[in-house]
């Protein structure tokens, strides 16, 4: 969590997805829905945050939110009552949103908009899907939908139709090599080449994946991982 990324720069392999975001920031272009897609630990989450964070930031809309800011604190450690994180995993079912929709409603108590990012959408039943459906067709102007999911194939058609989709990609071995090297130094760590090799072949494009066994190594080396 330490190194989770806090700004669209920071989105490791993800340059085309923060360009983009920050473009339509910029040119006041945001649209009411976005669809974050792409295998586990490629930065959908995150993205999503950074997303909400630069749209309520006191000095938002902006591309580049202070991440100091009480909105931006309060987005980071997921207390902020206008970005509310559902897991669409355990929240499937047509009830819940119906509940979702009658919040969205209700004008944000502090933010400049009330942002719902789900996680996992693909996993909302066809009947909940139904229910979303009405409000993105006429969204209020002070809600926007954050989805990420690693089954986009999964969402219907008519829902993102009415969305604005990004891909974001598996890393590529170099950049990742690059990064876990720079993580690496700044724990204090030493590691051979050869180690960081493995690393990043087991990570798989996976940025989480691969900080969780950058972690491992280095925990079980003492420090010394070579």
């Amino acid at each position: 969590r330490r190194y989770r990324p806090q700004t669209f720069e920071e989105l490791i392999g993800q340059e085309h997805v923060g360009r983009a975001l920050g473009g339509a920031i910029t040119t006041n272009r945001v649209g009411h829905a976005y669809p974050f897609t792409g295998a586990r630990g490629v930065g959908k989450t995150s993205a999503a945050r950074i997303l909400a964070k630069a749209l309520n930031c006191k000095d938002g809309p902006t591309p580049t939110p202070c991440n100091a800011c009480d909105s931006c604190e309060a987005i980071g450690d997921g207390s902020d009552i206008d970005v509310l994180e559902i897991d669409a995993a355990s929240s499937t079912g047509v009830d819940n949103i119906r509940e979702l929709n009658a919040m969205a409603q209700t004008r944000p108590s502090e933010g400049r908009y009330k942002i719902f990012i789900i996680d996992e959408v693909h996993m909302l039943s066809t009947q909940a899907f139904n229910g979303l459906l009405k409000t993105l067709e006429e969204p209020p102007a002070h809600v926007k939908f954050i989805f990420a999911t690693t089954e986009i194939r999964k969402v219907p058609v008519t829902v993102l139709s009415r969305c604005q989709r990004f891909d974001l990609r598996r890393v590529d071995m170099e950049t990742l090599s690059a990064h876990f090297a720079g993580i690496a130094e700044k724990e204090g760590a030493k590691i051979s080449d050869a180690a960081l090799r493995l690393i990043v072949r087991a990570a798989d494009g996976s940025v989480r994946d691969g900080l969780s066994l950058l972690d491992q190594a280095i925990s079980h080396a003492g420090q010394g991982a070579g």
